[in-house]
Formats: structure tokens, sequence, C-alpha cells
């Protein structure tokens, strides 16, 4: 979102950086056979995702079951004896408490850090999130959000932001993001108090506002985003925000 004005929106951004990536020409530094084998070892889905659960710190098989409920716990076990194969994984041989074993990260595990945000950011801004998983989609933008919110700015210690977005393949869905006390947290779910604010607006719209590609006044102007609450704070809502991307 285009929360502070002197930010180069990504409209703005895209022609230079396509421009720049023409000029740079070039291969990759990363020749094909580097590429293959990185493909050959990591080249599905849930292997980077429990990659990016790991990063975290150590976690039991059942911890990683309930942070991945899509992945089936054979699935996971497969993948799990994969990665500890392809020396990215270790398992510690004694159980936890409640008979699970244990995972952590190797240091060559470890060093995928830089690449899992790289192709986090890169799918951020080309391929909208919520497109094949609404609710996940949500949720990521809203953590992005709730990170970047200068609790300094806001209107007082305590306050809920509600959002009721609106979508088309079924009924409306509902996020919020809470500041209390300097931290932050947000969830996909109906607010447990009565909001300070609440906006009304579309998945894509805030999509677009957060990457900078619209700005919310002019949004607002058009009736694409609506708010429910003071004034003076939903004019303000903007600037509660730092850069995209970066917590206070």
């Amino acid at each position: 979102m285009e929360f502070q004005d002197e930010m180069t929106t990504v409209a703005e951004q895209l022609p230079r950086e396509h421009n720049d990536q023409v000029r740079a020409g070039g291969h990759l530094s990363a020749d094909y056979w580097s590429v293959s084998q990185g493909l050959r070892l990591l080249g599905d889905r849930w292997s980077l995702l429990i990659v990016r659960e790991l990063l975290a710190g150590e976690m039991g098989f059942n911890d990683l079951s309930r942070a991945l409920p899509d992945l089936s716990r054979t699935l996971l076990s497969q993948r799990l004896k994969h990665l500890v194969k392809a020396k990215l994984v270790l398992r510690d041989d004694e159980t936890g408490p409640r008979g699970s074993r244990r995972y952590r990260l190797t240091t060559a595990g470890l060093a995928l850090r830089q690449t899992l945000e790289s192709l986090g950011v890169w799918a951020s801004r080309w391929h909208a999130p919520f497109e094949n998983d609404l609710q996940a989609g949500l949720g990521t933008l809203l953590q992005h959000m709730s990170r970047s919110l200068v609790t300094e700015s806001l209107p007082r210690t305590s306050i809920v932001i509600a959002f009721e977005f609106e979508n088309p393949a079924g009924g409306p869905c509902e996020g919020w993001i809470c500041a209390e006390n300097g931290k932050t947290i947000s969830s996909i779910s109906r607010a447990e108090r009565v909001p300070d604010l609440k906006i009304h607006v579309t998945p894509r719209v805030l999509y677009d506002l957060w990457w900078g590609i619209r700005r919310c006044e002019d949004a607002r102007q058009l009736g694409h985003i609506g708010f429910v609450g003071p004034n003076d704070w939903a004019a303000a809502f903007s600037r509660w925000f730092g850069p995209r991307g970066v917590s206070p």
C-alpha cells in the first residue's frame, strides 16, 4: 500500500526494473546443472514449505503436521525422509514429550532462507497470493500489514482494525489486525471485540493498495474502500504503516 507519499509505486518501478533487467542481459551465475540439481532436490511444493516452517526453529512431527494441515501425515513423513537424506534436515533420534520425533535444519537447510524470501517476494509482486487460496493469501497479506504497522502513529495504544472482504465466490471473509502495547497480531476470522475501525474492501483492492499500485485516497473517493469509524482515523489510516514488508 502506498502508505508513504514519497514511496515509489510498483506501477512506476516495473518499467525501470524491466529495462534494468534487459540491460543486464547475460547468463545466470548458476549454470544449468546447478539449477537442475536444486530443482531435483527441492522441486516440489511441500519440501520448501517444510523448510520454511523449520526456519523458525526445531519442531516435532506433530507440530509440522499442524502447521501444514493440507499435507497428509504420510506425505509429510516421506518428504522429511527425503530432506534428511538430502542433508537439509536433521532428525533427532530422541522423541519429544508426546513421542514425536524432532527435526531441525542443517547449515545447508538454513542457507535456503534467502532463497525462500526471494521466492515469496517474487510471488507477492507478480501473482496476487489470494487468487488460488483466498484465506491463506489474505492471512499472509494481513501479516505483512501488521508487521509494518507503526504503533507510535496510532491514535491509541490499543486498537483493533477489522476488515470485511467482499468475496464474489462466496460469503464475506473477515480478518483483523490488533495492536496493543506496541505489539501487533493479525488473523483471518471475526474480531473477538468490537473493532475501533472497520474497513470494507475487496481482496484485490487491498492487495493493490499494499503494493502501491493504487493510492488509498483515490480508492476511497471511488468507493472501492470504505471505513466505519472516526473520520480522522479513516483519513490517517494509510499513514499508520511503514514501507512495504519492513517491520517498524
